[in-house]
């Protein structure tokens, strides 16, 4: 064991962790991202980081990267040329989508356009049954002759979704074959390899997703892999996947799909980890310079769902349930056609950052806010590293916001904060509200770089009581990198009445599925067993949509599972349907296996109360106050900050305000409650 490094690539900086696994160090590093360029930033953090550890690149052992690639590429419509081949007759499937509408009151919402166009769709002749029989046999000669024309076209990738192939392969693989053999510099994406479950819709779009995403993830990829063999780093490349585990860099190349929420899921896997610590129902937040990502953790579990949205366009694959908004430290302020101050969803990004970077911008942002209300600091930024520039950023707000609005700089400023508030507040409300939760049960865990400076102002807002700062929130889910394993989901298609179903077949599909899963990582280290978790995909006979619901390691209980079933319908929808038969819709298994993750550092004790290192006056509701500012590494172990406070730290700045005490608990993570 040796030296292990997280590096999560955001949209204004690069965050870096290295973990010691001999001596126990943590080290944490921030270096401003290249949007360009990520390998960048990436390499050069690196040999920052192991230069302040003392350490050089051979004693790396791992690198594990959270990555917004994907993500950045399906919403900037950066991806591959892209071709998509379809059963005879479901062309339009990728255009159709599903029977709801986008937006239930507007006559004019309109659908996403879908990533590959009609005149890129292609109908195949061949038809498979629900029972994987074969209706009509593939047209090879159509697939060979499609080729030469892809060929042509400039096709960089192509998917190949038929119907009913999670029942039957084979139409899908020979088509695969034929197209590799003619089209060998091109990227062949399968829908059953990715996705083996019904719903042809959302298996299409997964399968079109992967195959537009691909070809720029295996660049990017091999692009990081060359930079890094170049300055002599030659440590395995593990990528953070949507599912909160991680798996090894050339599989997440072809299967960069998994890769969409790669960027955020660091951070919740820190927070089941706080919550494992402080308390159980948790609340995620993480606030970076473009996006506001929510999760929440209920009983110290972690949220999943197999069926989600990026640009309104559907992904079917095991992932952390994540909520994501614009709302970040760089959202724009900006006056619509109607004389309303908006805020967001555009982001001033890196490059060239909220206006008082002083790097060309001259659009006001959040951060241009909280900077003239006095909550952050002139030079609190990456430990005074950055100096921002005050008159910048309130010029900004004066001539774009506070003039034509009529309103006082301050007025304005605090105009930006509650707005972006708004907008987290619902997308918190999204995931507990919604989803039948009482947010007012959990606790809010606030990190990413403005997190904290916005956190307590959003927990009152909603009704929570507690407030937990992670030791270094800027880079949480960086830290939530090391915290990770190595992770696979299977979810197949396995239709029928709960009480019609063999338990002597559910015992054997599901062995099956865990024997794959562990074959899979056979080579992996035997120091940490298996943890293996079984679901099934339950509903009521005649719904659209199931419900996972965990089966007890003690056995399959076909009853015990059907009121588990009942109480978990109750608890979301709010009602239960004893008399009506329970479905059997898929089978769910998640294999983790540990890699020797990161726990959570204790916390020096110490006796002495902390004492500012100076104080400034901060903008609180329409009035100053003199605040007290601290620095985070001087709160140990059971200090005690009470408000208006402002705690400042290399990576981010904690806001605590008039009404509301901090204390320190073991781990470092220091603790807000109101008193008022």
């Amino acid at each position: 064991m040796g030296i292990r490094i997280a590096i999560d690539t955001g949209g204004t900086f690069t965050d870096l962790v290295l973990f010691d696994s001999i001596s126990g160090t943590i080290l944490t590093h921030k270096v401003q991202s290249t949007p360009e360029d990520p390998g960048v930033a990436m390499v050069k953090g690196i040999f920052e980081i192991l230069n302040n550890a003392g350490q050089n690149a051979s004693s790396i052992e791992i690198l594990i990267h959270g990555t917004t690639v994907a993500t950045n590429t399906v919403i900037q419509r950066t991806g591959a040329r892209t071709a998509f081949l379809t059963t005879s007759g479901f062309r339009d499937i990728l255009h159709i989508q599903r029977q709801d509408r986008p937006l239930l009151y507007d006559l004019r919402a309109r659908r996403a356009e879908p990533l590959v166009p009609r005149s890129l769709r292609f109908e195949i002749t061949e038809r498979l049954l629900f029972t994987g029989e074969i209706e009509t046999p593939l047209d090879r000669q159509q697939v060979h002759d499609l080729s030469t024309r892809l060929h042509e076209a400039g096709i960089e990738a192509v998917a190949v979704g038929y119907l009913h192939s999670y029942a039957n392969h084979s139409h899908e693989k020979v088509t695969g074959e034929i197209l590799q053999e003619h089209l060998p510099d091109t990227t062949i994406c399968l829908s059953h390899e990715l996705v083996q479950e019904e719903s042809e819709y959302e298996r299409f779009s997964t399968c079109a997703m992967n195959a537009y995403v691909q070809p720029v993830m295996s660049r990017y990829l091999s692009h990081i892999d060359s930079a890094l063999s170049a300055s002599g780093i030659h440590a395995p490349l593990y990528v953070m996947k949507s599912n909160g585990g991680v798996m090894d860099a050339s599989e997440a190349a072809s299967h960069c799909v998994h890769t969409i929420l790669s960027g955020p899921a660091g951070g919740v896997v820190a927070g089941r980890e706080i919550a494992h610590s402080k308390k159980p129902n948790l609340i995620t937040a993480d606030m970076g310079g473009t996006s506001f990502d929510v999760a929440i953790i209920h009983n110290g579990e972690i949220s999943f769902s197999r069926d989600s949205e990026i640009e309104r366009l559907a992904i079917k694959a095991p992932m952390l349930d994540i909520h994501t908004v614009g709302a970040g430290g760089g959202s724009i302020g900006w006056i619509d056609s109607g004389g309303s101050l908006r805020v967001g969803p555009h982001s001033a990004g890196a490059v060239p950052g909220p206006a008082c970077y002083g790097n060309g911008g001259d659009r006001p942002t959040v951060t241009d806010a909280n900077l003239v209300l006095g909550r952050l600091s002139k030079e609190s930024l990456l430990g005074g590293g950055m100096a921002l520039d005050e008159s910048a950023g309130r010029n900004a707000i004066q001539t774009t916001l506070a003039d034509p609005l009529n309103m006082s700089v301050e007025e304005a400023a605090e105009g930006i904060i509650r707005i972006v508030n708004a907008t987290m507040t619902a997308a918190i409300r999204k995931l507990t509200v919604e989803r039948g939760h009482d947010p007012r049960s959990f606790a809010l865990c606030p990190f990413g770089g403005a997190g904290p400076l916005h956190g307590t102002e959003i927990a009152r807002e909603m009704g929570l009581q507690e407030v937990i700062i992670p030791a270094s929130p800027g880079v949480t889910s960086a830290v939530g990198l090391l915290m990770s394993d190595l992770r696979e989901d299977y979810v197949i298609t396995e239709v029928g009445l709960l009480n019609d179903v063999s338990l002597d077949h559910l015992t054997h599909v599901f062995g099956e599925i865990i024997n794959s899963a562990k074959e899979k990582h056979k080579n992996s280290s035997d120091e940490y067993p298996f943890n293996i978790v079984r679901k099934m995909g339950l509903r009521y006979y005649g719904q659209g949509y199931d419900i996972p619901v965990e089966i007890p390691d003690r056995g399959i209980d076909i009853q015990n599972v059907q009121e588990l079933f009942h109480k978990t319908h109750e608890r979301i929808y709010g009602f239960r349907r004893d008399d009506q038969p329970v479905e059997l819709v898929t089978l769910w298994v998640s294999v983790t296996k540990e890699m020797g993750r990161l726990a959570l550092g204790a916390s020096e004790k110490s006796a002495i109360p902390p004492s500012p290192v100076n104080s400034r006056r901060v903008y609180f509701s329409g009035q100053w106050f003199d605040t007290p500012v601290f620095r985070r590494d001087d709160l140990k172990y059971e200090n005690a900050v009470r408000g208006p406070a402002v705690i400042e730290q290399l990576d981010s700045t904690t806001l605590i305000w008039p009404g509301q005490h901090g204390t320190v608990d073991g781990y470092n993570q220091l603790n807000l409650k109101w008193t008022d």
